[in-house]
């Protein structure tokens, strides 16, 4: 009798840590997915702040080149969340298009008549910070994604995600980094 008790409790613990597992694999996947959400609505946010921002340098007397590389890259960033090509190609393009605007900002510092334009000032200050927000959302989704990709991978939760039919992430690229942060390795980072 004390052996089926013994038994007994220790198939209630073994499905008490499956259980857990489960809880945990579902908060991963979760996470993943609203950290993904969020890294859209920070890019939805920089697409819509992008059009007056574009008005201010156009009519801003910078470097027409610049301003022909970030329009382009706009206009990629646009082809690729339209046609739905995937994660990695989006996180391209997407850095692409932060380069080119840091590439504006930074040579926008060295215009002091711009400095004191607030219609170009306005628009920049509001993309700058919409860019420290993508670089914040974009940690958070690649540090779920990590958390989701090694449950997948380690026994026995990779059983609980196999059984969950859990996909496995894609890792956003990492951010472009601020225009004050660039340097030589910039090309590296959009690879």
């Amino acid at each position: 009798m004390t052996v089926f008790v013994v038994l007994a409790i220790l198939v209630l613990v073994l499905l008490a840590y499956v259980v857990s597992l489960g809880r945990r694999v579902r908060r991963y996947s979760s996470r993943t997915a609203a950290s993904r959400h969020l890294v859209t609505v920070e890019l939805d946010r920089r697409h819509v702040q992008l059009e007056p921002f574009i008005a201010a340098v156009e009519s801003s007397g910078l470097d027409p080149k610049t301003v022909r590389s970030l329009v382009g890259a706009r206009s990629w960033s646009k082809a690729v969340r339209e046609r739905e090509l995937g994660l990695n190609t989006q996180a391209a393009a997407e850095n692409a298009l932060s380069a080119a605007v840091h590439s504006v900002l930074a040579e926008s510092d060295m215009h002091p008549k711009l400095k004191t334009t607030w219609a170009f000032q306005g628009p920049a200050g509001d993309l700058e910070t919409t860019e420290k927000r993508i670089a914040g959302a974009v940690r958070v989704y690649n540090d779920n994604a990590y958390r989701l990709s090694l449950a997948r991978t380690t026994f026995p939760s990779k059983l609980v995600a196999k059984a969950l039919k859990v996909p496995d992430p894609e890792p956003f690229v990492e951010h472009a980094a601020s225009a004050g942060e660039q340097s030589d390795n910039m090309p590296a980072q959009l690879a």
